[in-house]
């Protein structure tokens, strides 16, 4: 499946044009995530950040096409289901609702999807804290070793088992 390697832009603008159907949006979802997940795990230098984006708009799209079965959903339309998908796993990804909802805004252009893109980053950001989700982002730090404890000031290093790496200055005070 050449539509796996790289970032994802070429079936990203597929998705967005509509130009996928949905016989194939399950292997290319199964398949990017597996690659991706490959990628990261054996440390190879790359990002999460745009195989979020086209896991979010094939599982968007793939939403689009089941409610045109049962709904009269325009070809034309499941470029939005798209969009609106990326700005969810985007979300609910990274917890910055807001950060995902403008983005995904910037790459459309379209002032018609903006209230539903704040809702679906909202409910998207929601129910991953609600399952015990940390971003990426945190996850990453966590692994590494280093711990954020945020107060009311500023975000601040735990002094805990793990020194500060090289490179990293501790909060100024």
């Amino acid at each position: 499946m050449p539509q796996i390697a790289g970032n994802g832009y070429e079936p990203l603008n597929q998705l967005l044009d509509g130009r996928l159907g949905l016989q194939f949006l399950p292997f290319l979802f199964v398949a990017k995530i597996a690659a991706s997940s490959a990628s990261v795990a054996s440390g190879v230098p790359g990002g999460i950040f745009t195989p979020v984006l086209l896991v979010g708009g094939i599982t968007g799209a793939a939403w689009g096409h089941v409610t045109g079965l049962f709904w009269n959903v325009p070809e034309s339309h499941l470029g939005s289901y798209a969009l609106l998908g990326m700005a969810a796993t985007t979300a609910a990804s990274i917890h910055a609702p807001l950060t995902a909802a403008v983005l995904v805004f910037e790459l459309s252009g379209d002032y018609s999807i903006v209230l539903p893109l704040l809702f679906v980053t909202a409910v998207a950001t929601v129910m991953s804290r609600a399952l015990g989700g940390r971003s990426v982002y945190d996850a990453e730090l966590r692994r590494r070793g280093l711990r954020w404890r945020l107060t009311l000031e500023r975000r601040q290093m735990d002094g805990g088992e793990h020194p500060v790496p090289t490179g990293l200055s501790p909060p100024l005070r």
